[in-house]
């Protein structure tokens, strides 16, 4: 099985002329009665125009065994109602080749783009992951989403889900309840930077009280507040034991319930792979939560914690509980808390242990320049100066740290080479 890329390794327009140029692959396999040659198809990269669409259409039906359809980045620079004879022509084409996974992202979509789709939303009997990262999807356009698939029947089959980047706000949010409370199956699941409100929130945490298989969830930058956080800890991250990536962060959940959702997951002894609880008010009295997951995580690779209420005790409980895990972590993120130089040492402790690192952010924190010398000598020492994030903003607050401080850390850096 292959994937075929409708491409030249140039980003231009696309007409019938060259569409057909493109697609002699594609031909090639049915004039040899291959049809089932090619398990994915790739469409993005090229703005292509209406008679290119129908050349392609010609094409489409013809095959067999495809899996996934992607049609993510496809009418760049058309007009809007072309766009949508674009959209019309592909997905009626489609439809009959019931795909597993379909992808739509970076396409200007809106609320007639979905409706241009519903061909192969409403068609497909077998589609389980579908994607509209970054389509202008609003309100109306949530609620056909979840009209078409679930026309289908109930339960849906849908394992992963992603809208990113949209502007559904609390109204879409709300329409988009009923997908998810009835795709039992979810497991990935991605609806960020969405702007979507509290009465939103609570629809979506009650819906996904129904998802009993999460891997990866991420509801980041949005504004779910409380009443959607106590749900989200008391009834949704109840023995999630699979759960591998989550990002809950700048969701306005309260510092309460995000604690509540870190023991839970320390309970169902879940291994993270990514973690992100980013301005989330978690103050250093209960760094100790945290530190309690990291310690018992062994695939940990990433930690966003920007934005919280740690000083440097907490930070040292955290990266201490980093240090002595398994994890082979790459990144962490402790930008814009109160960490000051006496959390270096533990941190350079870190970077030595871990030589999985490659980023480390500490911007905007309270770090002498001393303190942020000492961080910067030891990743030349391990040939890692990319390593740390710039320090534009970086609160140098020497006055908090002595000379004899500072000589301390130093020789602590020389015990550490040893």
């Amino acid at each position: 099985m292959a994937t075929f890329v409708l491409s030249d390794g140039k980003r231009s327009d696309l007409d019938g002329k060259g569409a057909k140029e493109l697609l002699k692959p594609l031909l090639k396999a049915i004039e040899a009665k291959t049809l089932s040659k090619f398990n994915c198809l790739r469409f993005g990269g090229k703005s292509i125009k209406l008679e290119a669409a129908k050349e392609i259409a010609e094409v489409l039906p013809k095959l067999k065994g495809v899996c996934t359809l992607d049609l993510s980045d496809i009418v760049a620079r058309r007009e809007t109602g072309e766009a949508r004879e674009v959209f019309k022509v592909l997905a009626s084409a489609s439809e009959k080749l019931d795909v597993e996974e379909f992808l739509m992202d970076n396409n200007a979509l809106g609320a007639n783009g979905i409706a241009a789709i519903e061909p192969i939303l409403s068609g497909s009997k077998k589609m389980s992951k579908i994607s509209f990262n970054d389509c202008g999807i609003e309100k109306i356009g949530a609620e056909r989403i979840s009209k078409f698939v679930l026309s289908n029947g109930k339960p849906s089959k849908i394992t992963k889900f992603h809208i990113f980047n949209n502007c559904l706000a609390t109204a879409g949010g709300v329409a988009l309840g009923p997908l998810i409370e009835n795709s039992p199956n979810l497991e990935d699941i991605r609806i960020s930077a969405t702007r979507i409100g509290r009465d939103g929130g609570v629809v979506i945490a009650k819906a996904l009280k129904s998802c009993r298989k999460l891997v990866s969830v991420d509801l980041s930058d949005n504004q779910f507040g409380e009443e959607a956080g106590e749900i989200l800890e008391k009834e949704v991250f109840i023995d999630q034991k699979d759960i591998k990536n989550l990002d809950l962060s700048d969701c306005g959940l309260g510092e309460e319930h995000c604690l509540g959702i870190i023991k839970n997951l320390v309970k169902a002894k879940a291994d993270l792979e990514s973690f992100g609880m980013s301005h989330s008010d978690i103050r250093t009295e209960n760094a100790e939560v945290l530190a309690d997951l990291f310690k018992q995580c062994t695939r940990l690779k990433s930690v966003n914690l920007e934005g919280n209420d740690l000083d440097s005790e907490g930070a040292i409980l955290i990266v201490k509980a980093l240090a002595d895990s398994k994890s082979p972590l790459e990144e962490l993120n402790f930008q814009n808390n109160e960490i000051k130089a006496t959390a270096v040492k533990w941190i350079v402790a870190l970077l030595r242990k871990k030589a999985s690192m490659k980023k480390l952010n500490l911007n905007a924190c309270m770090i002498s320049k001393k303190g942020v010398t000492l961080i910067r000598a030891t990743l030349k020492d391990l040939k890692k100066e990319d390593c740390l994030d710039n320090m534009e903003d970086n609160d140098e607050d020497e006055a908090c740290e002595a000379d004899d401080e500072f000589e301390k850390l130093t020789a602590a850096l020389s015990i550490l080479k040893t």
